[in-house]
């Protein structure tokens, strides 16, 4: 995962007008050992801009800082000499601070606001914090060496009077037949756009023969100069590129406003089709790394997706992988040919360069054969397909690495609390405007900082909760010490967004009952309002009980709040209702439960809305996501929200045009939401195995279930960022606080602003159970004692795989013909923390089957296909 965020923020700094996927956040009291990071010269390149380069490589936090809001460095750069007279940059308006795509990555370009030029005099640069270490202000190398101090020594240099220029191409010639690569003169900031191209801006004109591009890429480390355009047709003869004015390439001049063209010289030979480039086996002998020489568009019939930076997420089947590759002479410890031990979730794209397929056993150690592909059965991004079959080496590791974290599930069980613990929100600063509750646009500053909030934290054999009763009443993460990986996203930087644009002192507009919303994470309570409610942000009272190896934190929370300027829509108002939260782990399991009990001790029926939102992202660090994340549910049928009907181009109708009833198939893959939206689940409240819903990684199958009694919350709300948006968006973007996580509620109410009502008197509880899964593909049913699916073909095959969270038991699954009950299989098994047990058996054609967990003579879960 650290490979994509590297390759990303390699992409974000080469694509202009591209932002990028998370990183980590910045450990601001990160010990100083390293050697410390120092301007090793300053230089002027045109009359507009001056390079700052470092003697090492920059930290990923300044480079993306700086990527994302070019206003942010400018406040602490300092200029005097000429028309400069030592104030912030940033007192210039119009003035940037960016980073270089160079080969080393240490160089900040200022460019000067319009109206403030350079000449051939003498100049002085230095940065300025103020009070604040510069260390702490980001300015931080790779390595975590930090600028020393609060202020650096002048650093002279060379003004030119040089005028800045607007964009121009000094070369563009034919790559090879089917790609031309230009070279502005200058860097290029933004304008060009990468990745697939579907746009009428970029031509290239041959007498009358008029081609686009269909595919735009950035070359690294070339100053945002070079960019090569891939063609779906052979080129022959000369050609002229031109790139409209409305691209408006932006440039240290500013934007271009006229076509920019330059003829195409030959050069290259014959585009070479797609094929393998290199094929590598992991270290654990389950998984097979196959990189291709080009970009992939289509493995058959399935469209490869990637984002602007470079990250895919496309999932790949049993049956596809055997369609796309021959294996020979490469056979997993079970004995089964490779092609056979594939999961039935057996790959995935990674970028659209290399594929990783998935084996259910590892190889054979220190065997080894070869891998091909079958002709023509992928696709690259200009539309040729592949014609080579040659076979490429494959080598299983001689000593595998055994899979886990050597995690050892025998030793004792135990639980620790600490109610003094604090965790740092990095968030951009902003200020509450005078009504004590919302955020202006203009009151966010250009600066990040942390926000320390007091936690309490849980840590016992198999899981590691914090929870923050002051932020929200939420379950900040939930850490599955099996894999060390969270159940849940944890924002690494803050943002507001939602402002309201109506005059201070009048109701909003706002999507937000506050006016506004900073995007955090974790899992929490909402309410009494539609969206994130109104405590969101505000502390819970709560108390902790801890006895018997049992932990429980209870927050609680009175609805007397009627904001007066809320958005109009927002109508139940001060509902006196009274909310109880308890959150409780048992040192012996690894899952956590949450109690919800909504009281109304008034002599009034109320309406209401409850909602328990979720930032589900497992199987990684707590501030990362996988692009191959799915939805798992009982749901099969969705309610498209109104704004959102780029839907109906993905999922086909299950209800009369207009109903907004959609078939749920291909939004379950998180790769297909082209755009953000918001869908419901329908029929959780009658459907047979309808009490759970949750997420599943396929890179390692790892996954988070939520249990539940869903005809107490029979609504199930889905919000996604988009694909592209997730692992675009570069995390220090002002106002944009798209991330890769899936967002599903609970809600007490089928959708938002439909309210359920609370009668005089009357209490409604239930709990939810969150619990990890592992090794599993799918599920079919879940309950808060393990996962299960159960898959039967066509023919009649059946398979079952099953999760229990009761580890280290002896328990007992058994796969059965649902229709005649005979036992397909049977296994007696202790409960592991990173393995499911798999079953398989057959049953006649369109029969299904049933899998059975069981403890003794207590049924714990039970799992039916077809229902």
């Amino acid at each position: 995962m650290k490979n994509r965020a590297l390759l990303a923020l390699a992409l974000a700094i080469t694509s202009a007008g591209t932002t990028l996927v998370a990183l980590p956040p910045p450990a601001l009291a990160a010990p100083q050992q390293h050697s410390p990071l120092r301007i090793s010269q300053v230089t002027a390149v045109d009359d507009r801009s001056i390079d700052i380069t470092f003697n090492a490589t920059l930290g990923p936090d300044i480079l993306q800082f700086t990527a994302a809001n070019p206003a942010y460095a400018g406040q602490f750069v300092k200029i005097s000499g000429g028309a400069l007279d030592g104030r912030p940059v940033s007192q210039i308006t119009g003035t940037t601070v960016r980073p270089v795509d160079s080969p080393g990555h240490r160089t900040l370009r200022v460019v000067l606001g319009p109206g403030v030029t350079l000449d051939s005099g003498t100049y002085e640069l230095w940065f300025d914090g103020g009070a604040d270490p510069l260390g702490d202000l980001f300015f931080r190398s790779e390595g975590g060496g930090a600028l020393p101090g609060t202020s650096t020594r002048p650093v002279r240099f060379a003004g030119t009077p040089d005028d800045a220029a607007f964009a121009q191409i000094a070369s563009a010639r034919r790559f090879d037949t089917r790609t031309v690569e230009v070279t502005f003169a200058t860097t290029v900031w933004s304008g060009v756009p990468t990745g697939a191209y579907t746009g009428a801006d970029i031509t290239l004109t041959g007498g009358d023969t008029v081609s686009r591009p269909v595919y735009v890429e950035s070359v690294p480390g070339t100053a945002q100069r070079v960019y090569r355009l891939y063609f779906g047709a052979d080129l022959a003869g000369a050609y002229r590129l031109a790139l409209a004015p409305a691209l408006r390439l932006t440039t240290n001049a500013g934007q271009a406003a006229t076509e920019v063209a330059a003829d195409v010289t030959d050069g290259g030979g014959a585009y070479a089709a797609p094929k393998i480039a290199g094929v590598e086996v992991a270290d654990t002998g389950d998984r097979i790394q196959i990189r291709f020489s080009r970009r992939i568009a289509s493995v058959g019939a399935l469209p490869v997706k990637e984002t602007r930076t470079g990250v895919s997420g496309t999932n790949v089947t049993a049956a596809q992988v055997r369609a796309l590759l021959r294996f020979s002479g490469l056979r997993a410890t079970s004995g089964r040919d490779a092609a056979e031990a594939l999961r039935d979730d057996a790959a995935y794209f990674s970028d659209a360069t290399t594929l990783v397929v998935k084996l259910d056993d590892p190889l054979k150690p220190g065997s080894h054969g070869a891998v091909a592909l079958v002709e023509g059965a992928l696709k690259d991004v200009t539309g040729t397909a592949n014609t080579g079959t040659a076979t490429v080496p494959v080598r299983a590791p001689r000593h595998p690495r055994p899979p886990g974290s050597g995690f050892n599930p025998h030793g004792p069980d135990y639980l620790k609390v600490n109610t003094r613990a604090t965790t740092v929100f990095q968030r951009y600063d902003h200020r509450v405007s005078d009504d004590g509750v919302s955020v202006r646009r203009d009151g966010v500053a250009d600066r990040v900082s942390g926000q320390t909030i007091k936690t309490v934290e849980v840590d016992t054999k198999y899981l590691k909760a914090v929870f923050a009763p002051e932020y929200g009443g939420r379950l900040v993460s939930m850490i599955y010490k099996p894999t060390g990986n969270d159940l849940f996203y944890t924002n690494p930087v803050g943002t507001p967004y939602g402002f309201s644009s109506a005059a201070p002192g009048t109701p909003g507009n706002s999507p937000f009952y506050q006016n506004w919303l900073m995007v955090w994470g974790g899992v929490f309570p909402t309410l009494t309002e539609a969206e994130h409610g109104k405590f969101w942000n505000v502390p819970w009272d709560y108390s902790i009980e801890q006895k018997n190896g049992r932990f429980a934190l209870t927050i609680t929370k009175t609805d007397d709040v009627d904001y007066p300027y809320k958005p109009s829509r927002y109508v139940y108002g001060a509902t006196g209702l009274k909310t109880s939260v308890t959150y409780a782990i048992d040192a012996r399991r690894p899952t956590l439960d949450m109690t919800v009990s909504i009281e109304n001790p008034g002599a009034e029926d109320k309406r209401f809305e409850y909602w328990t939102c979720t930032t589900l992202a497992p199987g990684a660090p707590s501030d990362e996501g996988s692009p191959t994340m799915s939805v798992v549910s009982p749901v099969k049928t969705i309610y498209r929200d109104p704004g959102y009907r780029w839907m109906e181009s993905v999922e086909e109708p299950a209800g009369p045009a207009g109903s907004g009833l959609l078939k749920l198939d291909r939004l379950n893959q998180m790769s297909n939401w082209t755009r953000d939206g918001i869908a419901y689940g329908q029929d959780l409240a009658t459907l047979p195995q309808g009490d759970w819903w949750g997420v599943i990684n396929h890179e390692n199958n790892e996954g988070v279930i939520r249990v539940g009694d869903n005809k107490k919350t029979p609504g199930m709300k889905f919000w996604e960022w988009g694909q592209n948006n997730s692992f675009d968006t570069n995390v220090y973007s002002k106002g944009n606080s798209a991330r890769p996580y899936i967002e599903l509620w609970a809600g007490a109410s089928p959708k938002f602003f439909t309210p359920a009502v609370l009668k005089a008197g009357q209490t409604l509880s239930w709990t939810e159970t969150y619990l990890p899964t592992m090794d599993l593909g799918g599920v079919t049913n879940a309950d808060a004692d393990g996962a299960a699916e159960v898959k039967v073909d066509p023919s009649g095959a059946v398979t079952g795989r099953l999760f229990a969270t009761a580890i280290g038991e002896r328990l007992r699954a058994t796969l059965v013909d649902a229709t005649t009950g005979a036992v397909l299989d049977s296994e007696v098994f202790t409960g592991a923390p990173d393995t499911a047990v798999r079953l398989d058996g057959r049953v006649d054609p369109g029969g299904q089957a049933r899998l059975i967990l069981t403890e003794g003579e207590t049924t714990l879960l039970t799992a039916e296909s077809g229902l």
